[in-house]
């Protein structure tokens, strides 16, 4: 009888999981046909499951004598992971579908098929790791990662990123990029609500080439900077693998995907502060395992200026930069060997002190205004007025009403709510730094507990209003499956991003629109199979998830280190203004590579002196 139930769960088990990968929810509102089990693919995938789960589950073979402590972990993560496919498919589900039911045996399937795969990848993991060492070294991958890794590795990026180079010669520009110009050159208020450090460059670096003639040359001194910049972070990381002997095929798989994936290279090219923003966020983590390295017990003053340096930066090249400091730093603290925990403590707190003489002496003195309040930071909580509007538009008070109407175009805001970007929510805010009369947008400062109380009291109404609508407007950042916004692979238009004639007269090369015609075409990889994940915002928070209790379950405390900054960036990422915009994903997904080498490598604070 026992057997026969096991029989049976393994049968019931591949059903769901094949429902789970071909249930088709986003066109039909028929319960039965949504379930999509009838063709070929599903037989096949059915009879392979089937197989494979009854393995598991009479023979128990593949995980006989997994530890109890794997067991659990790759248990929770499979919840964590189904959870995120039942979340994301319900917010394209077909309105008449009764999708709670089909999301109750979609969420089985998910489960078995996660926990089958993440307790996989952990064994071949573990196998890695045990092997010990690397493969064996031919003469490019030594030139490349044991006697030249920083070097080898910038010739490497720098050849990839010719061809953008000189396709998007002088620049690509962007509204962002373009805004920072405009501040600069005192079109519109230069307010901190960009980085006003890039903003400086950037309209030092047009004001100049503007006036000396050499519009297009100065203006690609930026891409080419930014270039620099993103292959020296590569090179260090290539450095990094050679000391933690992460193996070679992971080495020059990393390479290739710093070296040549297409949203590396068009952001390369553009103005944009987050191109600058991601390498300095990873060179700084870097920096930091050097220093929480319990064999680098007598880490030099120069890696703790590195430190220092690169800390202060990142928060010059993007607001929420500041987020990554304030817990990576307390991470590293605690980890950090006692010998170096007074040096590291004096140097957090002089980067700190640097970072509020800058932002609140220095730039002032510049005539940088300091924004009183920052409406981006209440992206999510306008969507969510809005989104209410429209839910329950009854259950508005004439009060919040009156107030809200003060605050924005309400009508208008509730019309124009869409979860994927809330610049039209805030497009309707009749008090905002665009009408401040200061600048400041102090006027914006003496509403926000008002609009606190409306918020939390509308909240405590209907709270799971306030929660469906965080799903939608953010779902594409742990969903794998959601395509990145409009913009998210790259700015590969030029007459909607570029200056106006009024500022500059740089502009993109027509004779070279065929070969930015064929490199938008090369980004149109994200529809292959495979490498189309990797255009996914949602895929990078899996690799994080999955690498965060892998080491949490191998009890790796310390390269724990690595993950901070990245996890900080998803949570970010979830209160950002546009869903599933890869550029605001950057950051992860530049340590995606980092974390699979660790994962690989067994002794991983096995550092030598000269890393640091």
């Amino acid at each position: 009888m026992k057997i026969l139930l096991k029989e049976l769960a393994t049968i019931l088990l591949a059903i769901c999981s094949v429902i789970a990968l071909f249930a088709d929810t986003e066109t039909t509102g028929n319960l039965s046909m949504a379930m999509n089990g009838d063709g070929i693919a599903q037989l096949i995938a059915f009879a392979a499951l089937e197989i494979l789960y009854r393995r598991i589950i009479i023979k128990k073979e593949y995980f006989a004598g997994m530890r109890k402590r794997d067991v659990i972990g790759w248990s929770v993560l499979s919840f964590f992971f189904a959870m995120t496919m039942i979340i994301g498919r319900a917010q394209s589900a077909y309105p008449v579908l009764k999708y709670a039911y089909i999301a109750i045996v979609m969420f089985f399937g998910y489960m078995m098929i996660f926990f089958v795969m993440t307790a996989f990848i952990g064994r071949a993991l573990d196998f890695d790791a045990a092997r010990g060492g690397t493969d064996k070294c031919l003469r490019l991958t030594c030139f490349l990662f044991e006697e030249h890794p920083i070097a080898g590795a910038m010739i490497a990026v720098f050849v990839c990123r010719l061809p953008y180079l000189i396709a998007f010669y002088p620049c690509s520009m962007t509204w962002d990029g373009g805004a920072q110009i405009s501040s600069f050159y005192g079109i519109e208020p230069f307010t901190n609500h960009h980085p006003p450090l890039l903003s400086f460059v950037y309209g030092a670096i047009a004001m100049y080439s503007q006036e000396w003639g050499v519009p297009n040359i100065g203006m690609f001194m930026i891409p080419l900077a930014q270039t620099a910049l993103s292959a020296y972070a590569v090179g260090k990381v290539c450095e990094f693998f050679k000391y933690i002997k992460a193996p070679y095929w992971i080495r020059w798989a990393s390479l290739i995907y710093y070296a040549a994936f297409t949203v590396w290279c068009i952001f390369d090219v553009t103005v944009i502060k987050d191109t600058l923003y991601y390498p300095l966020v990873m060179l700084f983590t870097l920096q930091a395992v050097y220093i929480v390295s319990p064999v680098n017990s007598r880490t030099s003053v120069l890696g703790f200026v590195k430190l220092a340096i690169y800390g202060v930066l990142i928060a010059q090249t993007r607001n929420n930069g500041i987020f990554v400091l304030i817990f990576t730093v307390p991470v590293a603290f605690i980890l950090i060997n006692k010998k170096k925990k007074a040096m590291f403590a004096i140097v957090a707190a002089v980067m700190f002190v640097m970072i509020f003489v800058v932002n609140n002496l220095i730039y002032p003195a510049m005539g940088v205004t300091n924004l009183k309040v920052k409406e981006d930071t209440y992206c999510i909580m306008f969507q969510q007025t809005a989104k209410y509007g429209r839910d329950y538009p009854d259950d508005v008070t004439d009060e919040e009403r009156k107030f809200l109407n003060t605050m924005f175009d309400y009508d208008e805001l509730v019309k124009v709510y869409d979860p994927q970007l809330a610049d039209w929510v805030k497009n309707c805010l009749k008090i905002c730094e665009a009408t401040s009369a200061d600048h400041t947008n102090s006027e914006f400062a003496a509403i926000r507990n008002e609009y606190f109380k409306v918020w939390f009291s509308q909240f405590l109404r209907h709270p799971l209003s306030y929660v469906s609508t965080f799903l939608e407007c953010s779902y594409g950042y742990y969903y794998p499956e959601a395509k990145p916004y409009k913009e998210g692979n790259g700015f590969y238009e030029d007459t909607r991003y570029t200056f106006t004639s009024s500022m500059h007269s740089s502009s993109q090369l027509e004779l070279l629109a065929p070969a930015r015609f064929v490199l938008e075409q090369i980004g149109k990889l994200e529809y292959m199979p495979g490498i189309g994940l990797l255009y996914r915002c949602g895929f990078y928070t899996w690799c994080v998830a999955f690498a965060v209790v892998y080491l949490a379950v191998k009890k790796r405390y310390k390269e724990l280190i690595v993950a901070v900054p990245a996890i900080v960036n998803i949570l970010v990422c979830l209160i950002s203004p546009v869903n599933t915009c890869i550029r605001y994903a950057m950051p992860t997904m530049c340590f995606v590579p980092v974390l699979l080498a660790l994962l690989c490598s067994e002794n991983v604070f096995g550092l030598t002196q000269s890393g640091t």
